[in-house]
């Protein structure tokens, strides 16, 4: 059972089977989609091979494998995601990260979260989203967490670079570079439905209400109805962009096209029995996956199917199955178990196979091409000694046989294809004279010649150059590289490019620039660059068919070796009503964007140490002491200077309980209390409450109530604090102190508050001389 067939049983779990499958699409443009420009865009596809090892650079447009990085140790089918400079493969335990450029294991980054997480490749990332426990990672040279505050049910990310969420309450928008997230749009809270990408801008499918609604702006836009025959199960699976204005869902044993703007009716096609768990949309065309069969369909935009094509057989022990990445080169990607062969869709539907040790595999044929065997075909006495597997491309014979061509039937079992066959041309025996020829066995079986050869793949743009680097000197760098692989048509040259890193400002020398040499060098050197200064190096290959992926190096300090980072920035700390102390701060730029941590110190002489995927850190000092903090960081290079300090905070916890004493007095009972143990806050004030009376705030230490009846009561009373010296500081309800008591009976009525004592006590007099 595939991970995603397992989430669709699940009934709280159904609108995750998109997210988990399907990573994110945003890069549908490059093969006529007629989307917005895409912000960021990743080219090829990056595996783990289990078998060797290794993680392994897929070409989807030559069909190739033009990278590799030896020597990394993770579990079968573990996923891998890319960067602009560093690809990371996910393990349960954190991420290993290797370079694009270098081709090398840089580090291990230990995460902690004990879940399989949702990888999305977009702007200002890589992230992982780790569903169950609410939390995002941010990837690259400086690791992030984003807490989201609950269960994401589905994430996504856009044509503009931004990351959205779904939790339970609300759909949230990370920016790209932004450390907080906006929740501002309400989610209904029990209705069904996925994120997706209409026309590169986000929006929900609501499977519960049947309707489209778009995400834009502060509040959400009109919602569509989406007109589909026949029930429309809860747990279908929804793709995560459109395909020409068309929804894809896999509803069971149907896959819906869902008219985007709700004025026509779905298309709905009936697939073939099977277990279908995965449906993704790339360039004019669908696909979907039969896990069971392991064997994907693809489909037009209007329903017309396209071609079927069967997985290899390469079962490894890795329980998700298949896993299915919608790739931002515009084609869909099928990695098997073990990493072993990659499956890739084109933009048009058709199919193909990647060995990632370099072997292809040819095209797919289309499903409503395929030759079905005839009841009337001929068998040879004789079984061949090459068996076709697939159907070849059309191929001219070189003469006109004499003999008609025979057809054989492929497969021991049942028919899957034919081939036509031609024997060998059989010459005429010439004779001087005419005799009779005896009857002859025929002793010679024809043979039978396979024309399916693989057709070598069309020429396509080169790969990536491997191992680029640059050197520095005084006020110069030069940029090696490795030749990038050419994909069948000749690399004429290599565009070699600079710009100034984020934090570097130059005056009166070139911010950028770019040259174009020939295909044969494989260095190049810039000069009149800033001495002290962070440069960021490119290169990308040129051939016949267009340009190839650029790579990046890492940051390279001109004219000297990387320098310690700066000192982190809008370093604050903030308390919280059960002791604790949440510290935050900014991450600090480096020269080479090499952090390894860093260290959160207290002037209480407390020392923390924190990864560089935080930036942030909960501490539980002391209480009522004061304290305030400083944050470093720390490179390759050393470590940063202390920052500012941040205000002292004074930690606090609810308050203990106060003793209750009760004295009752006729139609009253006096309350007073000890002040109790306030555990480093500050008093605010008491709440008092009796059965049957309004609850009182109070700032003494007692009360007294009156005009009671003789009725057993019970009173309590609770401190009220804060943090010291912080009005704005969430205030903290302490333990309750209580008693019981009832008031002596039989209480006369007392005077006005407005008569005078002496004029009572004569009245009181009077009385008793009248009674004599």
């Amino acid at each position: 059972m595939t991970r995603i067939a397992r989430a669709i049983r699940r009934p709280v779990a159904w609108w995750t089977v998109a997210a988990l499958i399907l990573g994110t699409f945003v890069g549908l443009s490059a093969l006529g989609r007629g989307t917005p420009a895409v912000a960021f865009q990743q080219a090829g596809h990056w595996v783990y091979n289990a078998t060797v090892g290794a993680v392994f650079r897929v070409d989807g447009g030559g069909k190739s494998v033009d990278a590799e990085v030896r020597g990394v140790q993770a579990g079968a089918g573990s996923q891998v995601v890319q960067g602009s400079t560093n690809g990371y493969v996910v393990r349960a335990d954190g991420v290993i990260v290797f370079g694009k450029s270098d081709l090398t294991v840089k580090s291990t980054v230990r995460i902690g979260i004990p879940e399989e997480p949702i990888g999305i490749e977009a702007q200002s990332g890589p992230y992982l989203v780790y569903r169950q426990h609410g939390q995002i990672v941010r990837l690259g040279d400086q690791q992030q967490t984003i807490t989201v505050g609950s269960v994401v049910s589905s994430a996504i990310a856009t044509a503009d670079g931004a990351l959205w969420l779904r939790n339970a309450e609300h759909f949230c928008r990370l920016a790209p570079a932004s450390t907080t997230l906006a929740c501002e749009l309400p989610a209904q809270t029990g209705d069904a439905g996925a994120l997706l990408s209409v026309a590169g801008k986000p929006a929900f499918a609501n499977l519960s209400k049947r309707t489209l609604t778009p995400l834009t702006g502060d509040t959400a836009g009109r919602a569509a109805p989406m007109d589909v025959p026949g029930a429309l199960p809860v747990n279908s699976v929804v793709a995560q962009s459109d395909v020409n204005g068309r929804i894809p869902i896999l509803a069971g044993q149907r896959l819906l096209l869902v008219d985007a703007a709700g004025t026509k009716a779905a298309e709905s096609i009936s697939l073939p029995p099977g277990k279908y768990d995965a449906v993704a949309a790339t360039g004019a065309a669908v696909a979907v996956l039969d896990a069971d069969k392991r064997v994907v369909r693809t489909f037009a935009p209007d329903g017309k199917p396209l071609h079927t094509h069967e997985l290899s057989k390469k079962k490894g022990d890795h329980k998700h199955g298949p896993r299915v990445t919608a790739g931002q080169d515009g084609r869909i990607y099928i990695d098997d178990e073990t990493g072993e062969v990659v499956t890739v869709v084109d933009g048009d539907g058709t199919v193909s196979e990647v060995d990632v040790d370099g072997g292809n595999k040819p095209v797919s044929p289309s499903a409503s091409e395929k030759p079905t065997p005839s009841p009337s075909t001929p068998t040879p006495s004789s079984t061949p000694t090459s068996t076709p597997t697939s159907t070849p491309t059309s191929t001219p014979p070189t003469r006109r046989p004499i003999l008609p061509p025979i057809h054989v039937t492929v497969g021991p079992d049942k028919p899957r294809r034919t081939e036509t066959v031609e024997p060998k041309e059989t010459k005429p025996t010439r004779t001087t004279e005419p005799t009779t020829p005896p009857p002859v066995k025929p002793t010679v079986k024809p043979t039978v010649k396979p024309t399916n050869k693989p057709t070598a793949p069309p020429p396509a743009a080169p790969g990536a150059p491997g191992s680029v680097t640059a050197k520095s000197g005084q006020g110069k760098a030069t940029v090696s590289w490795k030749a990038a692989r050419a994909n069948g048509a000749a690399i004429t040259g290599y565009k070699v490019s600079f710009r100034v890193a984020p934090g570097t400002f130059v005056v009166g020398l070139p911010a950028s620039g770019s040259v174009t040499v020939g295909g044969s060098s494989r260095s190049h050197s810039f000069s009149q660059l800033l001495n002290g200064g962070g440069y960021i190096f490119t290169v990308a290959a040129t051939n016949r068919v267009g340009t190839g992926p650029a790579v990046d190096t890492k940051v390279v300090s001109i004219g000297g070796t990387a320098s310690p980072p700066d000192a982190p920035t809008k370093v604050t700390a903030a308390t919280k009503a059960d002791g604790s102390v949440t510290v935050s701060w900014t991450s600090p730029s480096t020269s080479d964007y090499t952090l390894s941590g860093y260290t959160v110190l207290g002037s209480d002489g407390s020392t923390t140490q924190v990864p560089t995927y935080m930036t942030s850190t909960t501490l539980k000092p002391a209480l009522g002491k004061g304290v305030s903090y400083r944050v470093t960081a720390k490179n390759s290079a050393g470590t940063s200077p202390r920052s500012a300090a941040t205000r002292t905070v004074y930690p606090y916890a609810p308050a203990a309980a106060p003793k209750v004493t009760a004295t009752p007095g006729r139609g009253s009972v006096s309350l007073t209390w000890t002040a109790p143990n306030l555990n480093g806050g500050q008093l605010v004030h008491y709440v008092v409450s009796a059965t049957g009376q309004a609850d009182r705030t109070v700032t003494t230490t007692s009360t007294r109530y009156t005009g009671l009846t003789a009725l057993q009561l019970t009173f309590t009373v609770k401190a009220i604090t804060r943090e010291r010296n912080n009005s704005s500081s969430p205030t903290a309800t302490g333990a309750a102190g209580s008693t019981t008591a009832a008031p002596a009976a039989g209480a006369p009525a007392l005077p006005p508050a407005s008569t005078p004592a002496a004029r009572v006590r004569r009245t009181s007099r009077r009385r008793k001389d009248a009674q004599w």
